[in-house]
């Protein structure tokens, strides 16, 4: 048996090494569970979490479906978490209150090997090695539901800072139909000043009604859910909140996540900002983009507060601004704005460039500057090379010691998305694209009001003794109120321990500084999620350098690299998924440079500018480079911006594995020597020699729960799980494994089973793929 996707048993792994799932009813009675019946249908699934001081009160409400032609028993089995501290715990089915005991590891984990050899199921593997609550349900009937109801506590680790909570979302391989509705609320209340609400796992919604209180919600129907939700709340007294969290292997550069929110009250005053607005009102901007550019620039204004100053300048192949100069946003200004935006009208060619100059002229010291900037084509009078514009841009925010941001919107597909992220991102800003369906009303009024509370500006980080680098983002945007900063970076293997954190920037009461303590330690693998999330900013970056200043092999090996390594699946490393079998180094190149390959001359990332390709190409790379969770690690933007899923590559444990036909692979397997796919070990799926691999390597249970039929890394050496092999090891087999393989094995060094397979990755497949890309592998999506 072959998982489809095996999401959900590769995505399970929790903190130190074990992983409970959510409550599993298996089908049968404790003492003899029946293979043949189908596993129940999960109907709804609903968690209400109280989280008081540290202290959680889990409420979980199921229906589950008896998909059978039979009355059916089951048994409700609920793992714990390692080292979890639960108390008054109990399970309601159908209003009565069921009879229940707790099992301790050993005796669970015979019981999760019986129903596995029983089912052939390897995704129980991972719940091994965990006490587990257990109840009997009484029968269902054919076609009958049984609402299962759950309620415990636990108390939540903190950590210099850091409170986590981890919620076993997934239940994708124990329920026979996606699930119908998945709903998770979580409330904190905090005697300490909350910072930041993160959760790395999935895009939930985040609401701090003020320093002691936050809200996190999230709601799906009809899917599977994949991955358990990991939630993390900050606490500091400081103004602004700083977290350093690490993943190190040891011997190895490390890992690390910086988070930086404001931790204020809605009230609070913001940073008095400068805004210069730029809209292009040439006659391509007519009829319905000229209607919804007076709307939304309407809304920018109104959002201005008293002590901001501000200008508008329209560009067609003259230019006209509302006032001389950068004026206080009273209302009588306000108001006067609002007339000069309502009598503006589309008509002439298009001069970016004399636009800009003025704008730049436009701004003062001593305040955090930003410019915004809407334009739907090239220049067409005026200074119309695209390399001269930019230089002058720059030249002119140079001119100045004030701190400019440049924000541009791209309206439709007549322009150079090229030209626009260099305009923006040489200048400390970003850009957008509103295609032709969108509302530029509501994309600019979504994006303004972001901006308009800032509250650290300029901002720099010191740590200290610690050699970082390779931090993504590159260059800190600004932290506005409601927003947080999330960095992502590496740090020297040479420099660990204790250290001072500074982040230093301007505040509403001017130029300040917030320190903390951190640790770089030595060695640190609970949170292994901050690798895979730093490869995919990487990746996402280099895929940007090519895309505005061209190719080099330096920055393609990277990418080959990192995508072999993590399982990220780009236009440079699609060959992986798509052949079967071993490639070897030398055949790397050849298959990105021939006539289909990614640097070949009819390949995915030929120069097109413009479009909706273009913008999707972009819109993926900056995705890649803002993640914050996994949750979008296997999807991508089509040409016409609809997000699409690849299923035949997953990661788990930071290690990525492609499904070849019948079979599961590493992918780092799929490329270096031809002797690299020959298994040193064959095991019997389901033998006593499975079971004794994951007894021996309990780190290894999440990789085990893929699928029966895969080769895998085990401390660096190759095995092969499937229908054939050893039944039972020896002692000295199981020795020989203990011993990490060398470095011709194909595994990387550091990064083979011994230490990466323990890993909880939540990479999945990263969304890069393009449109040009899914003509030639349909099979992927």
């Amino acid at each position: 048996m072959i998982r489809r996707l095996a999401l959900s048993a590769m995505l399970l792994t929790i903190l130190a090494g074990g992983a409970p799932a959510d409550g599993i009813l298996i089908p049968g009675p404790p003492e003899r569970p029946e293979p043949d019946v189908p596993w129940f249908t999960i109907k709804y699934h609903h968690v209400d979490v109280e989280i008081r001081d540290q202290v959680a009160t889990t409420k979980i409400d199921q229906v589950f479906v008896n998909e059978a032609n039979r009355e059916v028993e089951a048994t409700y089995m609920f793992p714990l978490p390692p080292n979890s501290v639960v108390q008054d715990f109990e399970i309601v089915a159908d209003g009565q209150r069921l009879e229940t005991s707790l099992l301790e590891a050993d005796e669970a984990r015979r019981i999760y090997e019986d129903i596995m050899r029983r089912r052939r199921d390897p995704g129980l593997f991972e719940y091994a090695g965990n006490n587990t609550y257990r109840a009997r349900v009484f029968p269902i009937p054919p076609d009958g539901e049984r609402r299962i109801q759950i309620t415990y506590s636990e108390l939540l680790g903190h950590d210099a800072g850091v409170v986590e909570y981890v919620y076993p979302l997934s239940t994708e391989q124990f329920s026979t139909e996606p699930v119908g509705e998945t709903v998770f609320n979580a409330r904190i209340t905090s005697a300490d000043p909350i910072a930041s609400v993160y959760c790395p796992s999935h895009n939930v919604s985040i609401d701090k009604q003020d320093r002691r209180h936050a809200t996190v919600s999230y709601e799906e129907n009809n899917t599977r859910p994949d991955r358990d939700l990991r939630m993390y709340y900050t606490v500091s007294m400081d103004a602004v909140g700083t977290h350093i969290m690490t993943y190190k292997e040891p011997g190895e550069d490390g890992f690390f996540m910086l988070l930086t929110a404001p931790s204020v009250e809605r009230d609070a005053a913001p940073v008095p900002k400068n805004v210069v607005f730029v809209l292009d009102r040439s006659g391509s901007m007519s009829g319905e983009k000229i209607e919804q550019a007076r709307d939304a620039l309407t809304f920018c204004v109104n959002q201005l507060g008293e002590d901001d100053l501000f200008e508008i300048i329209t560009f067609s192949d003259n230019i006209r601004s509302f006032g001389e100069e950068l004026g206080r946003a009273g209302a009588d200004r306000v108001r006067e704005a609002r007339q000069f935006i309502a009598d503006m009208e589309a008509a002439g060619s298009t001069d970016i460039n004399a636009a800009m100059q003025l704008a730049m002229e436009r701004r003062s010291e001593g305040r955090p500057n930003y410019i915004v900037m809407l334009t739907d084509g090239l220049p067409t009078a005026g200074v119309t090379d695209l390399d001269d514009i930019l230089a002058n841009v720059r030249d002119a925010r140079e001119e100045m010691d004030a701190s400019t941001r440049v924000f541009v919107f791209g309206v439709g597909y007549d322009v150079d998305t090229h030209f626009l992220d260099r305009m923006s991102l040489d200048n400390g800003g970003v850009a957008a694209y509103v295609r032709p369906e969108e509302s530029i009303e509501a994309k600019v009024a979504s994006f303004y009001a972001k901006i308009s509370h800032p509250m650290l500006t300029d901002i720099g980080v010191d740590f200290g003794e610690i050699t970082t680098y390779d931090t993504f983002p590159q260059e800190l945007p600004d932290l506005f109120h409601g927003s947080q900063i999330v960095a992502l970076g590496r740090y020297d293997r040479r420099t660990t321990g204790a250290t001072t954190v500074r982040v230093s920037g301007q505040t509403p009461e001017g130029s300040e500084h917030f320190d903390i303590r951190a640790s770089f330690p030595e060695e640190a693998r609970s949170r292994d999620y901050i690798p895979a999330l730093w490869a995919g900013r990487k990746v996402g970056w280099l895929l940007d350098q090519i895309r505005l200043n061209g190719e080099s092999k330096e920055l393609v090996d990277e990418i080959v690299r990192l995508g072999t390594e993590y399982g990220i699946l780009t236009e440079y490393t699609s060959f992986l998924a798509l052949d079967s079998g071993e490639i070897t180094a030398d055949e790397v190149e050849e298959r990105l440079r021939g006539p289909e390959g990614a640097m070949g001359p009819a390949g995915p990332l030929a120069t097109e500018r413009m479009g909706g390709y273009a913008i999707s190409q972009r819109d993926n790379a900056q995705a890649m480079q803002a993640q914050t969770s996994v949750a979008t690690q296997n999807m991508y933007l089509d040409a016409e911006g609809n997000w699409q899923r690849v299923g035949n590559i997953v990661n788990v444990g930071q290690r990525g594995f492609i499904q070849q036909g019948e079979q599961w692979v590493d992918s780092r397997l799929r490329v270096g020597t031809e002797q690299q796919l020959q298994p040193e070990l064959q095991v019997q799926a389901f033998s006593e020699a499975h079971f004794q691999l994951a007894r021996a390597f309990p780190a290894v249970n999440a990789q085990l729960a893929v699928a029966e039929n895969m080769l895998v890394l085990v401390n660096g050496h190759v095995v092969q799980i499937g229908g054939e092999g050893k039944t039972e090891l020896t002692e000295a087999e199981l020795d020989a494994l203990e011993q990490p393989a060398a470095p011709e094995t194909g595994a990387a060094p550091g990064t083979d089973g011994g230490t990466m397979l323990g890993r909880r990755g939540l990479l999945e497949a990263l969304g890069a793929m393009l449109a040009g890309l899914l003509a030639r592998i349909p099979d992927l999506v």
